[in-house]
């Protein structure tokens, strides 16, 4: 009767102590997902989106001189987007351009996860503008309408030191391009004729930029006929994961995607951001280039915010359930200990 009483001890010690590691990991997990989930919530930094206020808050510029702006395309893994944004701040710019695809998906919980990463990493002095890319909105998880409640319009222009710059929203089917053609003739009809230079930003490029497109996209011809009636001087488009430069009749096209994303292409093939500087009687590019750098922390926090979280709100009578095991294993997990720690004590005291 002894030894089936004691056989029987050890067996359920042995189960507890089995079960320790994965119960352990759980709620490990479920206490790092609660306290970094609050950052999904963060607003975001006041500089940055495209919302009147950030663009008021450029101001009008020097009336001459050469000032710079940048420009990131295809960020999305966080780690080399980090270290490619650390270098922005040593640089005098007047304004940063995101040219689409920051978010993992378009889904809420992906701009959940960017919002927390953006909190502090694109806490920066000057305004930076965001232009709505493929995998940034989807029609039913996280359509135009919701990307532009969160980050201000998606089809917008603004002037700067006599400059004029244009961002337009050039997505595949089944999203519209309608907009970026009534948005453009109503500026070529309203729009003054004397511009220092006019620059387009875009996500994804038209096929006149030959090997650096991907995808085409609806309205492609009659959009960039009127971009090209309104005497644009350069065109800035991201989607490709590298960088890649055409001219065709008077116009620039600079295709940079190279902000984070894995590089697919050999051509360009380096992370970088572009800096753009006018100057008087001129247009200069500077590539800022950073080796591939993947953090386990963005990974972790992005799986506790995109992944975990989003299920634990969708389940939460398992979760209810997972928790109610985890109290339960940790009172005979001490009961045991407890037990075990007396059992040491008459063993000490028969002895």
């Amino acid at each position: 009767m002894g030894l089936r009483r004691f056989t029987g001890r050890r067996l359920w010690r042995g189960c507890l102590l089995a079960l320790s590691p994965v119960l352990l990991t759980l709620l490990a997990l479920e206490v790092y997902v609660l306290a970094v989930e609050h950052e999904g919530s963060l607003p975001l930094p006041p500089l940055v989106g495209n919302f009147p206020r950030v663009v008021s808050s450029l101001g009008a510029g020097p009336s001459a001189g050469a000032f710079t702006f940048a420009i990131v395309g295809d960020t999305k893994s966080m780690g080399t987007f980090e270290r490619l944004w650390s270098e922005l701040p040593k640089r005098r710019l007047a304004f940063g351009v995101l040219l689409g695809d920051c978010a993992y998906g378009g889904t809420e919980p992906d701009h959940r996860y960017l919002r927390a990463e953006w909190a502090t990493e694109l806490a920066l002095p000057f305004p930076v503008f965001y232009v709505v890319g493929n995998h940034d909105v989807s029609e039913d998880r996280f359509p135009i309408p919701r990307f532009e409640e969160t980050y201000g319009p998606s089809i917008f222009s603004f002037e700067y030191s006599g400059c004029l710059f244009v961002v337009l929203r050039t997505l595949k089917h089944p999203a519209s391009n309608r907009q970026n053609v009534e948005f453009l003739r109503a500026l070529i009809e309203k729009s003054p004729g004397k511009y220092r230079k006019r620059f387009v930003f875009m996500h994804m490029p038209p096929s006149v930029c030959g090997e650096f497109t991907g995808r085409k996209f609806d309205q492609e011809q009659e959009i960039m006929s009127l971009v090209r009636q309104m005497g644009a001087d350069f065109v800035f488009a991201g989607d490709f994961h590298g960088y890649g430069q055409v001219q065709r009749n008077g116009v620039t096209y600079v295709v940079t995607g190279g902000g984070g994303a894995h590089l697919r292409q050999k051509i360009g093939g380096v992370h970088h951001a572009v800096l753009v500087t006018v100057s008087e009687d001129s247009v200069s590019q500077q590539l800022v280039a950073v080796p591939r750098s993947e953090e386990i922390e963005d990974r972790l926090e992005r799986f506790a915010i995109s992944e975990v979280s989003p299920w634990m709100r969708a389940n939460m009578p398992a979760v209810v359930v997972l928790n109610a095991v985890g109290l339960v294993w940790i009172w005979l997990c001490a009961t045991s200990v407890s037990g075990a720690l007396r059992a040491l004590r008459r063993h000490q005291r028969a002895c």
